[in-house]
């Protein structure tokens, strides 16, 4: 990370990126970042962007070769390919020696395997950059950073006890300090009475419990989660991003049950404990192999529809809840 926070500063870039790992803000922030300081966020010209299937590799590779218009760089970001995962991209490793000055391609990836000669190559050329979940020490100072910036300060009992009632995902952290900041007002300090007042349920824990509703078939309960999060001013797009690792997360326990797996070993795997994998295997015993593909890939379409600008992200999730559940609220069949 420090690397693509130098290479902004000194605005001298490599020609390729990949910035992985499990902390999905962190992830988040530098591809923005590192993105928005090689081509303006608005110069639509210069800057391409592929996700999830679309991202084809002599589209990527034929597009780099593109000069860029009345720009020093041409920006081509790809979200969430697999390529350092199955094996897709493979053809990718001998053209990054080849990439044109002008181009800077930036990958931004959930997983990857270290074994691929495609992740090999990157790290070569020193453009791997890894967000992994921040230590304590480091979460509560990053607490402390923020709310600073914006003019706050908080007691350290009162950092340790946000943590405990959000959970240590940065996004979910970043959305209750958001709300602390508005509600405390002029006021200088967050105090722990803020919080309690303030800072609601796990987010995660929520859109669970959603998921539980949609996969029963119980669609008013899941709209009214829905819009209840909402009301807490929790952000559309940060509840469909965990709609989508949730379905993933059904796709998986399904997997794996298949497999005839046990709890413990299917803990381990999914990363959850053991009292969690059987509230998934519950929930996806509800649905389909086949259902649970096609809903993850709606979520990520419906997240490429955001972004391009084709749908609001309130409606898309709307829209994602309503599909899944079904037409009944007696616990019925769905799509």
């Amino acid at each position: 990370m420090d690397s693509i926070r130098d290479d902004i500063k000194k605005g001298v870039f490599k020609r390729v990126y990949l910035i992985w790992g499990e902390e999905d803000y962190l992830r988040d922030h530098y591809k923005k970042a590192l993105s928005d300081a090689v081509v303006p966020p608005g110069d639509t010209m210069n800057r391409s962007v592929f996700t999830g299937k679309e991202a084809d590799e002599e589209k990527i590779m034929a597009l780099s070769e593109t000069l860029p218009f009345m720009s020093e760089k041409r920006l081509i970001l790809v979200e969430d390919s697999g390529f350092f995962k199955n094996g897709a991209g493979d053809g990718f490793t001998e053209y990054l020696e080849r990439i044109p000055e002008e181009t800077v391609l930036v990958f931004s990836e959930g997983e990857v395997d270290r074994k691929r000669k495609l992740f090999k190559k990157v790290s070569k050329l020193e453009g791997s950059v890894e967000c992994k979940k921040p230590e304590e020490k480091d979460l509560k100072i990053w607490i402390g950073s923020y709310l600073s910036k914006n003019g706050k300060k908080i007691r350290g009992s009162s950092v340790d006890f946000l943590i405990s009632k959000a959970g240590t995902d940065m996004y979910l952290l970043k959305n209750e300090m958001d709300k602390l900041i508005s509600y405390s007002g002029e006021r200088e300090e967050v105090t722990l009475e803020d919080i309690r007042e303030i800072s609601s349920v796990n987010l995660q824990s929520s859109v669970f419990s959603m998921i539980d509703d949609i996969a029963a078939g119980r669609q008013k309960k899941a709209l009214e989660r829905y819009y209840e999060m909402l009301l807490l001013k929790e952000a559309p797009m940060r509840i469909l991003y965990l709609l989508s690792r949730e379905f993933n997360m059904l796709l998986l326990a399904k997997e794996l049950s298949k497999e005839r797996r046990g709890s413990r070993e299917m803990a381990g795997a999914m990363k959850v404990p053991e009292f969690a994998v059987r509230k998934y295997v519950a929930a996806a015993s509800r649905y389909t192999g086949k259902q649970l593909i096609a809903a993850v890939d709606d979520c990520l379409k419906t997240e490429d529809d955001v972004k391009k600008g084709k749908i609001t992200d309130r409606l898309g999730t709307e829209l994602l809840i309503v599909k899944y559940s079904g037409f009944n609220d007696d616990g019925g069949s769905h799509a």
